[in-house]
C-alpha cells in the first residue's frame, strides 16, 4: 500500500496540472501568484491531501495495533526518523527511510531487550546527520 501511494503520489505531483501548482507555490509563492496560480487554493487542496495520507497510516497502523489516545504519540519518533533517513522532501526517500528504520527496529530485537527498541530511531538519526545531513535519497547541496 506504501509503494502504491507513493507511486500515486510522485505521480500526482509529477503530471497533474494542480501537482504542479503545489511544487511551484512550495517553491516561490510569489513567483506562482504572478503566474496566476491561486496559493490558497492550493494551500487547502495540501491540506486535504496531507489529512488523507495522515487517515491512511492511522488506518494502516490500525489494522496492527489497538487504538487508543496514545497511539501516535508511540510511533512519532519512527515517523521523524524515517523522514529523516530518507531525505526531508523526498518522496521515495520516506519510503526507503521508513524500511531502513522499520527493519533496524524489529532487527535490534534479536539482540537488544525490547525496551531500547526506540533507540534505534535516534541511533538512525544520529548516524545519517553525521554522515550524509541531506538524507538517503535527499537533494544534493549546491
Amino acid at each position: 500500500i506504501a509503494v502504491v501511494t507513493m507511486a500515486a503520489l510522485l505521480l500526482f505531483l509529477g503530471f497533474t496540472r494542480m501537482g504542479k501548482a503545489m511544487r511551484a507555490v512550495a517553491d516561490n509563492p510569489t513567483l506562482a501568484g504572478l503566474k496566476g496560480i491561486n496559493a490558497d487554493t492550493v494551500a487547502r487542496l495540501v491540506s486535504f491531501v496531507g489529512m488523507g495520507l495522515a487517515g491512511l497510516g492511522g488506518m494502516l497502523l490500525g489494522l496492527d495495533t489497538a487504538i487508543d489516545p496514545l497511539t501516535g504519540f508511540r510511533v512519532i519518533l519512527s515517523v521523524f526518523a524515517a523522514a529523516v533517513v530518507g531525505g526531508l522532501g523526498s518522496i521515495p526517500g520516506a519510503v526507503v527511510g521508513a524500511l531502513t528504520v522499520g527493519l533496524g527496529e524489529e532487527l535490534s530485537l534479536l539482540v537488544l531487550a525490547p525496551a531500547y527498541r526506540s533507540a534505534v530511531g535516534f541511533l538512525a538519526i544520529l548516524l545519517v546527520l553525521t554522515l550524509r545531513p541531506r538524507g538517503l535519497l535527499g537533494e544534493r547541496a549546491y
